[in-house]
């Protein structure tokens, strides 16, 4: 049978806790007792474990145990005082890592092609950042630079894509995909639209039609310019 989340693989396993089917992909296996359980029914504590809820809420109770047993140590609390006194936030406070878990691969990937979309919206409404003056000479069109920010969006979305075993994180990954296409498709428009870029293809067309000109055709030319704006 399929699986009952993504409907597409053969089902290995049903889920402890609401019995759906799941497959190898979709179903999370408890770091605890072992048991497949569905992506909506699993917890993951603040050091990364997935643990079914059974597990889970005896991760908690022992937490809250040992928190007691810390603070009647240090005559914070009677003998008398049992774990269940103790708030669930006091002791989940215990498990909390040393250091910062960094952010997952989609939320880079997200953040990256955020930023190079808002960049090219800026270029967008002011036309006079889409070129760079080079010191030789000519200019350098400055939304190309904004491919850098979308490799790294491309990079991250593409390591959450293969690397996270959660279903709904690799999928998450095509967030940040879709918005580095759609910047990919506007920093093109931003350059081939500069408007310094269109006056330079415009002067050279009339420069090389005058060039094709007969003495004749070039004054009448002239005559008829200095009348369209000298009327």
């Amino acid at each position: 049978m399929d699986c009952s989340v993504c409907n597409f693989r053969s089902a290995v396993d049903s889920c402890a806790q609401c019995h759906v089917l799941l497959c190898e992909v979709c179903g999370v296996t408890c770091e605890g007792c072992g048991k497949m359980v569905c992506p909506e029914h699993f917890h993951e504590t603040s050091r990364g474990s997935k643990l079914c809820q059974v597990c889970y809420e005896e991760r908690k109770a022992r937490r809250r145990a040992s928190a007691k047993a810390a603070r009647a140590a240090s005559g914070e609390l009677g003998a008398e005082e049992s774990p269940q006194g103790i708030p669930e936030e006091e002791a989940e406070e215990e498990e909390a890592p040393v250091g910062r878990e960094p952010p997952r691969p989609w939320k880079l990937s997200l953040y990256a092609a955020s930023t190079a979309a808002v960049l090219i919206l800026i270029m967008l409404l002011l036309p006079g950042l889409r070129r760079f003056a080079l010191p030789g000479g000519g200019y350098f069109p400055t939304p190309y630079a904004i491919f850098l920010v979308l490799a790294f969006a491309v990079f991250w979305a593409v390591v959450g894509l293969v690397k996270e075993e959660d279903y709904y994180e690799r999928r998450r990954s095509f967030i940040g995909l879709g918005i580095a296409l759609v910047t990919c498709v506007l920093v093109f428009l931003a350059v081939y639209t500069d408007p310094a870029r269109l006056a330079e293809i415009e002067a050279r067309r009339i420069q090389s039609m005058r060039d094709r000109m007969t003495p004749d055709q070039l004054k009448q030319w002239r005559e008829q310019r200095l009348k369209r704006f000298n009327p």
